[in-house]
Order: structure tokens, then sequence, then C-alpha cells
């Protein structure tokens, strides 16, 4: 009877089971079985992320390996790149096809934002990466990505708490082979995430020295 009524007050669509909640719960694969497994699929499409870490922690390398992972999947790539920091040579190392990869450099926030709200408005389906942004309206951004199919990643030296999904890299261990480094071992810890009530999950993945982050 609440049923029949709530819908004829409402409409049809005003109500829906819990569990379709679920069901529509999209993930982008990271490319990196372990790192998907921590985030029971990937990175949440209609969502923001936080990849934070200092240089040389890995958190560049892992950003990489995404964007190349979602170009496999033929979603694009959208670089925001504030200010000037995208490395060519170890995007290619980690599988990045340059070419096809669309890199803005050096833009405003305002702008920025502008164009997160055009590709949400436009239920374009893309991974858009903002690398060291100064500021952001994570307000603003959560309304903007509720119902469109745009993964959102932020590259900061530290973590944006605020994000739903909060990632942190720190540097594990070298590898060296005799006296010479030829590689590192990062470790990833999730701080948050919406639908995992675990917190402070970890898990460590090797970064080759091609990769290495500056």
């Amino acid at each position: 009877m609440i049923v029949t009524h709530i819908q004829q007050r409402f409409g049809h669509q005003s109500l829906r089971r819990a569990s379709e909640l679920l069901q529509a719960r999209e993930t982008l694969s990271t490319g990196m079985e372990a790192v998907d497994d921590l985030l029971d699929g990937g990175l949440l499409k209609g969502a923001t992320h936080s990849l934070s870490g200092q240089a040389t922690s890995g958190a560049t390398t892992l950003l990489y390996r995404t964007i190349a992972s979602a170009q496999a999947q033929g979603i694009p790539a959208v670089y925001l790149d504030m200010e000037d920091l995208f490395d060519p040579p170890n995007a290619a190392a980690t599988g990045i096809q340059i070419d096809r990869l669309l890199l803005i450099s050096q833009t405003s926030l305002k702008r920025a934002l502008f164009l997160i709200r055009c590709l949400a408005q436009h239920q374009l389906p893309c991974l858009l990466v903002v690398d060291n942004p100064p500021t952001l309206p994570l307000a603003q951004l959560k309304a903007a990505l509720r119902h469109a199919p745009l993964t959102l990643v932020s590259l900061s030296p530290q973590p944006l708490l605020q994000m739903q999904v909060v990632l942190q890299c720190q540097l594990q261990s070298w590898q060296l082979n005799n006296q010479d480094i030829i590689g590192f071992n990062s470790d990833l810890c999730l701080i948050a995430h919406p639908f995992l009530p675990c917190r402070q999950r970890r898990m460590s993945f090797a970064v080759p020295r091609e990769e290495t982050d500056v």
C-alpha cells in the first residue's frame, strides 16, 4: 500500500531497491590487479579520488599506469597539468599512448572546473586527471559527477581527505642489484572509500627504474 501511495504521488521512478545501488556501481580498472583488489574492482566511476605521495613514492607511476589501462579499455583520458609537471618519458614507459592523451597544460582552475562540468553534462565517459591543483571546490565536483560516467583523480603531494576515495603512496624499500638501484617498492594505503567499511587497507607494488618518479 505504501509503495503504491509513494509512486502515485512522486512517480514510478521515485522508488528503487537498495540492492540496485550495488549493481549500478561501476569501476575503472587501474591495470594493476592488486590495486584493483584493494579497491574492490578499481576506481569508482562518477566519483572523486585523491592520489597522493611525495617524489619517488610511486603515486605518479600508479596514475600513469591507470591512464594506460583506461586507454587500453577504449576510455579517453584528459590530463589537466596545472603546473607543467607531466613527464612524457616516464608516461610512455608505463604504457601511455602519448598521441592519444588529451593534455591541457598550465590552465587556470576556473577553466579546469568549466571543462569538468562540460564533460559531466555531456555524459562523456573518460578518466579526468587534475595534476597538483591549488584547491578544488569538492562539493561542486561531487554534485557534477554524481550521475556522470566520469572518473576524476587528483594527484598531489598531500592527501585531499575530502575526496570520496583517498589513496596515499609512500616509498617502502629500494630494489638493489649489487650496489645499483633498479627500482623501488611502494606502499599504497587506502584511507577512505564510500563503499568499503574497512579503512587503512594496504598493499605494495614494484616500480622499475625506468618508471621511477622524479
